[in-house]
Order: structure tokens, then C-alpha cells, then sequence
């Protein structure tokens, strides 16, 4: 044990001590308690749980230099608006509560990423690959699905359709009809 590491656990013993209002050797077994303790407290923590605090800096730097490719990359809550992933290839990528806003995503590969409450309002999206994604609350305001596939997508709603801009080769989802915007 490093002398950091057991300056902490005497540390949390001494409080433990004060708080429990009695001044008694410390055992063995209360420092094994208090380590076990801390342990807990680190793998509940949210970041242990993969929160993050926010997108990842590189692939948002990456995106907004012109790289199209990020596949798995964390774009959630980023601000991507105007930007151009053409071709590009971002499975497994997540989007959540990002920015979109007029992004150029056309014929791009989307296969498994999360846009869950992402603001996609005008990005184009016509002939993107989007088997997988999931589209729960996102904002599709004049977002064009032109000759996409969207019959394997998820979290799609005729509301959401009915907002987004598609044409004759768009495929919904079952049961959900799209608007034709020329």
C-alpha cells in the first residue's frame, strides 16, 4: 500500500471515528469495511458507469476538420451543425442530444448510432445507411430521408415522419407513411 493510499484510508477512519462518536483502535477489519466501502462508491459513481462529461474533444476536432470516419466515436450533446460527414462512415456512433443542424450526412453509414433527442433539424440524410439507429426524440424538422432505407431504424415516430422530407425511394417503417417533399 502507497503511503497516499494509507494516509486516505486513515483518513476515512478518523472520520468514521469522529462520526460514529467513539475513539477506538482502528481494526483490521474497519479498514477492510472502509476499502470495501470505497470501492462501491467508485463503481456506483456515474463516471464508472461510462457517463462521460461530454463528447469526446478528438472526434469532434476530427469532424469538424473534415474527417468523415468515426466509427464508435461519443458525439453526445456536440455541436456538429453544418458540418459534412458525406460517405462517411459513424456506426456505432452516439449522437445523443447533439446539434445537427443543417449537417450534410447524405450516403453516409450510420448502422447503430444513437441520435436519441439530437436536434437534426435540415441535415440531410438522403441515402444514409441507418439500419439500427435510433431516432427516440430526435427533432426531424425539414430533415431530408430522400431514397433512404428507414424500415430498420428505431424509435421513429409518423410525427417525426411527418416533419422529415422523403421521396418515393424512402422506405419507412412498417406501418408508418412519409412526406413527400419535392
Amino acid at each position: 500500500m502507497q503511503l497516499r493510499e494509507q494516509l486516505t484510508l486513515e483518513h476515512q477512519a478518523w472520520s468514521l471515528q469522529k462520526h460514529w462518536g467513539a475513539q477506538k483502535r482502528v481494526t483490521w477489519w474497519d479498514k477492510s469495511l472502509i476499502r470495501v466501502l470505497t470501492v462501491l462508491m467508485v463503481l456506483a459513481s456515474p463516471l464508472a458507469q461510462g457517463a462521460t462529461l461530454g463528447p469526446d474533444p478528438a472526434a469532434v476536432a476530427g469532424i469538424k476538420a473534415g474527417k468523415a470516419d468515426c466509427v464508435n466515436c461519443d458525439l453526445r450533446g456536440a455541436d456538429l451543425s453544418h458540418q459534412c460527414v458525406k460517405t462517411g462512415d459513424l456506426s456505432g456512433a452516439q449522437f445523443d442530444d447533439a446539434k445537427l443542424v443543417m449537417m450534410c450526412m447524405s450516403f453516409a453509414n450510420f448502422s447503430g448510432a444513437s441520435f436519441r433527442g439530437a436536434d437534426l433539424a435540415g441535415a440531410n440524410l438522403a441515402h444514409a445507411k441507418l439500419d439500427g439507429a435510433d431516432f427516440t426524440g430526435a427533432n426531424l424538422s425539414i430533415t431530408s430521408f430522400k431514397g433512404t432505407d428507414l424500415s430498420r431504424a428505431h424509435g421513429l415516430t409518423q410525427s417525426q415522419l411527418d416533419q422529415a422530407c422523403s421521396d418515393k425511394d424512402t422506405k419507412p417503417p412498417a406501418g408508418m407513411t412519409p412526406k413527400l417533399c419535392s
